[in-house]
């Protein structure tokens, strides 16, 4: 199997968000999420690792800054970054919050960039495979201090197996965390189509 490249993860993003950008501008239907409230219910579970309030936060995939206002309306006080691939994502999250910061950036790229108590994505990983989601999360961790949160589709669900998009299976990314740290959490509870995983470090 091809090696999924960085430059070609982020042409597929670019053919996929920038048609929905144009469309439905800052709305949770620019990500996918064609239902406001299962946008929030991941929010609601990211935010679970820990009390993050004061933390600082990488936000890797940070689309138009829904998760970052969803902190700041949730008693968000730490130091936040979100980064995105796309710039006119960039362009409108800094829109959407003005005064957080907000960058351009492949984390795969440059994986020595940033450092944050808790490095954070969510639904970043249906464009692309195991081997990129594993690489992408290794770099993740690697530049966290204190954890790693994140969401995927789940390969547990039949209805994600006829959406065309990567589902990962839940048990195989539990194994593949595990090579990075042995305390990890795995939510399955929340939506039936989806998953959320915590990674600690010691």
């Amino acid at each position: 199997m091809a090696v999924l490249e960085p430059e070609e993860h982020a042409e597929r993003v670019r053919a996929h968000y920038l048609p929905l950008l144009a469309k439905y501008g800052a709305s949770s239907k620019v990500v996918d999420y064609h239902h406001s409230g299962n946008h929030l219910a991941r929010f609601v579970i990211l935010a679970g690792i820990d009390d993050i309030r004061e933390a600082s936060i990488l936000d890797v995939g940070c689309g138009v800054g829904h998760f970052a206002k969803w902190l700041n309306e949730n008693g968000y006080e730490g130091d936040y970054i979100g980064i995105d691939l796309l710039p006119e994502m960039v362009e409108r999250a800094r829109e959407l919050n003005p005064g957080m910061r907000f960058e351009v950036c492949d984390l795969l790229l440059e994986p020595d960039r940033y450092r944050a108590d808790y490095v954070m994505s969510s639904g970043i990983f249906h464009l692309g495979d195991t081997q990129f989601m594993q690489r992408v999360l290794s770099v993740m961790y690697a530049s966290c201090e204190r954890g790693v949160a994140f969401n995927s589709l789940s390969a547990w669900d039949e209805v994600n197996k006829k959406l065309g998009y990567f589902s990962a299976d839940p048990e195989e990314t539990v194994a593949f965390c595990r090579t990075l740290t042995p305390f990890i959490m795995l939510r399955h509870d929340y939506l039936p189509h989806d998953f959320t995983m915590f990674l600690y470090r010691e």
